[in-house]
């Protein structure tokens, strides 16, 4: 010891160089025999670490490094040695900036992991139960993987036993090693696959969802936060373990995390478990981020485009897991943040799936407590609207009808059953109010949107949910058509249609918000896309009016060109042409569209319409993405129908060309059949013939074989006195019946074959022939849709006969 007293200037009688001292003790930590005095020399280095660490890094990394792998026994040198390392290879900018090394941090931590056996020693090191090795060896590879991931998750991988020795440290029984294992496992899974699919073999989802329900599931404390975090690392993005994850029945576990053990008790003063949604729970912010990942688990395994989404919301449905996510989406109970997360989960498990979405149809919202329980139990449908209309928040009323687009995804029936309730229902005489409906109350709060000018979002909102009710369906956008309003100002009622064009007009001409404008204009887009009933007035395109309305109004006339079916006299194709190119001119015209998807707000239209930033401020968000992919996939065509009055309508050049690609499809089908036919006529004669003399060969051919039987029978039995001159001629001559016989077994043989073929070929013609009935009837079918006229043929009268059969 008085060695190191002397090298580290003990009686201050000089300053001693930090360079030599260093050296001083690295050799010591080197050559010394005796454990005691390499233990000294290691404390001295961590010592100087921090004040020193450029010195100490490059003369003792390579150093500490031996002692991790010769002095493993000592508990107080290998922790030293790991505290040393990691202060040498962390990221301190007051102590980089000290030494004027920005990458020192990266440059050590390289050198560290140059050599994999470097990784695998503290990896063997994590064995060790000692608490404070455990604990520094952990902190040490987190540094590294802050430092250099890459290459830290390299060397895990090459190591044999890397996985299997982070993964036994989530049973230690010591809660401070547990968690900092979650979070090292947390950075070590962010993003890479490989060590997402080791671990999860590692039996890792049934050991996660172990803490979890054992520290109390939603109730728990941040080490729950931490399991559900990994487990989200695991599954976002990888596929081979979703499928682990629901064939390890883990699906099956959901349900229980979405409960609270805090509140009640049965006799014994055991917790029972109790819904998110009871009255006497409580939010705080734990309980709030818990219950945000458990609902996040939920969507990245029924996630869009994901070949697992059937699969796990079938599963989701039996296992009884959409209905506590449905109680917990649509009850004012619930914390708002919660509530937001709880919409977008019930909108990616039941989108596209029927069976959800009716469960979801079905369900009915009670009163939620003795003070409302006189109200009427409302649809979850009209929750959803109310939802989306005048929610707490922005990302609430975005989750409100996100849930609902979900629910008409791809589900022409509900789609019909919403398309009913435009029609505003009949006045409760009983209880003096005017019952609400989802269709109804979506229309007022577009037409009467003066009453809610502080909160444009209400009206545009209104018309969004209205777009995805009659987008892509004929029979929705025929229903909204003959919906009819009462009108104050005149004795007959008026249609919907002309209602949102005069608040159209009115909110022009009054300064109403841009997005209760431009909600109005995408519902009338999408509305009339596709409908030739559909008729629409004048739009004025005045020079102050906002470029996003020009462009709207001028996609809107471009509609009413394409499907005019010029059915009014007063309102054909031509003149509606005529009137853009002299009031508007084409090129003005095109200028209004291209400039409005020239527009960034057009631009970043989202499906969810998340943007970032504070939910309690009004975003600037004005589209919605369904029809921003609308207006992009057919604004191009129409506009050129519009502005080339020469020219051919697109979408009917479209058909057109479609037509004949058909027609050509069914007389090249029709060509086809006729020399099938022709040739199975053939086919059919010539196995007739081949079979008749089949028959009579094969005839033959058994006479001819009883006969050569017979005669070799009486040759081999009855005895013939011939002298052994003679003996030689039977011989021959029953050799040569055998081979005679050969020969003809072998011409049955050929025969047979033969007669295989033929009928395979029949058989395939068939088989063919069917094909090409099955092929032409269903282009008649598809031309007929069309609308042209297609004659009928034998092969309809046959058909026809048969189905009459």
């Amino acid at each position: 010891m008085s060695f190191l007293f002397s090298a580290l200037g003990g009686g201050a009688v000089k300053e001693t160089d930090p360079q030599e001292t260093v050296s001083k003790l690295v050799d010591r930590a080197t050559h010394a025999t005796l454990l005691e005095d390499r233990r000294a020399a290691v404390l001295g280095l961590k010592a100087m670490a921090r004040d020193y660490r450029q010195i100490v890094g490059s003369a003792a990394l390579s150093v500490l490094v031996g002692v991790l792998k010769t002095d493993r026994m000592d508990v107080e040198i290998i922790k030293a040695a790991l505290e040393t390392l990691n202060v040498i290879c962390s990221f301190d900018e007051d102590l980089d900036g000290k030494e004027g090394r920005e990458d020192l941090s990266r440059l050590f931590t390289e050198v560290y992991t140059k050599d994999p056996a470097n990784v695998t020693v503290l990896l063997e090191i994590l064995e060790e139960f000692e608490f404070y090795i455990r604990f520094n060896a952990i902190q040490f590879l987190t540094t590294l993987l802050e430092t250099s991931s890459e290459r830290l998750q390299e060397c895990v991988l090459t190591s044999p036993i890397g996985i299997s020795r982070l993964m036994d440290l989530l049973d230690d029984s010591r809660e401070i090693i547990r968690n900092e294992s979650l979070l090292l496992l947390i950075a070590l899974t962010s993003n890479n696959a490989e060590i997402q699919k080791i671990i999860a073999f590692e039996n890792a989802f049934e050991r996660l969802l172990g803490i979890v329900l054992a520290e109390g599931a939603s109730d728990g404390d941040i080490i729950v936060q931490d399991c559900l975090t990994l487990t989200l690392n695991l599954l976002r993005y990888n596929v081979s373990n979703q499928n682990l994850f629901r064939e390890s029945s883990c699906i099956q576990k959901i349900p229980s995390l979405l409960l609270t053990h805090s509140i009640l008790q049965d006799q014994q003063g055991n917790p029972v478990p109790a819904s998110l949604t009871h009255y006497a729970n409580t939010w705080n912010n734990q309980k709030i981020i818990n219950a945000e990942l458990i609902l996040e688990l939920v969507r990245i395994l029924v996630s869009p485009n994901s070949p697992n989404t059937a699969m796990n919301q079938k599963i989701m449905n039996q296992g009884q897991i959409l209905l506590p996510i449905i109680e917990l989406a649509l009850s004012n109970r619930v914390h708002v943040k919660v509530r937001t997360q709880a919409l977008n989960a019930v909108g990616d498990v039941i989108r596209g799936n029927t069976a959800n979405q009716e469960v979801l149809g079905k369900y009915v919202v009670m009163p939620s407590s003795k003070q409302t329980a006189h109200e009427i139990p409302t649809s979850a449908i009209l929750c959803l609207v109310k939802t989306a209309l005048s929610g707490e928040s922005y990302t609430l009323r975005a989750a409100g009808a996100y849930c609902f687009q979900s629910f008409v995804f791809n589900n022409q029936d509900n789609q019909l059953a919403l398309a009913a309730t435009l029609t505003p229902p009949p006045f409760d005489s009983t209880s003096n109010e005017q019952i609400e409906s989802p269709g109804s109350l979506m229309i007022s709060s577009v037409l009467d949107w003066k009453a809610s000018k502080a909160d444009p979002y209400r009206a545009w909102f209104a018309t969004n949910l209205l777009s995805h009710i009659v987008s892509e369906n004929p029979r929705c956008q025929e229903m909204a058509l003959s919906v009819k309003m009462d009108d104050s100002d005149s004795a007959e009622p008026i249609s919907l249609l002309h209602k949102l064009m005069y608040a159209l007009l009115v909110g022009c001409r009054e300064g109403a918000d841009i997005r209760v404008i431009l909600g109005i204009l995408a519902l009338l887009a999408t509305w009339l896309f596709g409908s030739s009933q559909a008729l629409i007035e004048q739009v004025n395109a005045s020079s102050g009016v906002d470029p996003l309305i020009q462009g709207m109004a001028a996609y809107i006339i471009s509609i009413c060109h394409e499907y005019n079916d010029n059915s009014e006299a007063s309102f054909t194709q031509s003149s509606l042409q005529s009137l853009i190119v002299s009031r508007i001119g084409g090129d003005v015209f095109m200028s209004r569209i291209e400039r409005l998807k020239d527009s960034k707000y057009f631009q970043k239209a989202a499906l969810s319409f998340h943007p970032a930033g504070d939910s309690k401020m009004i975003p600037e968000v004005y589209f919605d993405a369904a029809f921003v992919d609308l207006l992009k996939s057919s604004s191009e065509p129409m506009v050129r129908s519009v502005i080339n009055p020469k020219g051919k309508s697109a979408i009917a050049a479209k058909k057109n060309a479609e037509m004949e690609q058909l027609q050509a499809l069914v007389d090249s089908y029709k060509l086809k059949l006729a020399q099938q036919e022709y040739e199975l006529v053939e086919s059919r004669n010539i196995l007739a013939q081949t079979e008749m003399m089949h028959k009579e060969e094969v005839s033959q051919l058994k006479n001819e074989i009883a006969t050569v039987n017979a005669k070799a029978t009486a040759q081999s039995w009855t005895p013939q006195p011939v002298s052994p001159k003679i003996e030689a001629p039977p011989a021959v001559a029953s050799s040569e019946i055998v081979a005679k016989m050969d020969a003809l077994t072998m011409e049955l043989q050929v025969k047979n074959q033969q007669y295989d073929v033929i009928l395979q070929e029949q058989e395939d013609l068939l088989v063919c022939l069917a094909e090409s009935d099955i092929t032409i009837k269903s282009l008649k079918d598809r031309l007929r849709a069309l609308g042209q006229e297609v004659p009928e043929d034998d092969l309809d009268d046959d058909e026809d006969d048969d189905d009459a059969e």
